[in-house]
């Protein structure tokens, strides 16, 4: 069943927290690649990955969204999203999933990879 959550659009430091009721419009709606971070919240190992991630994606000036789906809050979400083990980062573009990615990413610049692939992919599109 799907939970209805009164604010199902949070902001954390410009990071957008998806629920069951928000993804639609955050990601499968969005206008911007959008990659989105599946991981319980309290689990350490994924606070260093969104670290990471967050700072590569800032370092793209907006072109790319941040979106985080708490596994344990949202576990139907994540369940229809096939997630198996976390950490995991799906990158959609225009409302697609494009490359999914399970564990953690060896360096930074696995990241930016990551990233660049989204932009090109998704810059095709259009």
């Amino acid at each position: 069943m799907i939970r209805n959550i009164s604010k199902s659009i949070v902001n954390l430091n410009s990071q957008k927290i998806a629920t069951e009721t928000s993804f639609k419009e955050l990601v499968l709606e969005s206008k911007k690649p959008v990659i989105v971070d599946i991981r319980p919240c309290y689990y350490t190992p994924t606070k260093f990955l969104n670290k990471e991630l967050f700072e590569a994606i800032k370092e793209k000036n907006g072109a790319i969204e941040l979106v985080t789906i708490d596994f344990d809050e949202e576990y139907e979400l994540a369940k229809f999203l096939k997630i198996q083990s976390f950490p995991t980062i799906v990158s959609f573009s225009n409302g697609n999933v494009l490359k999914k990615h399970t564990g953690p990413f060896q360096s930074k610049s696995h990241i930016i990879e990551f990233l660049n692939h989204l932009e090109t992919e998704h810059n095709r599109e259009y």
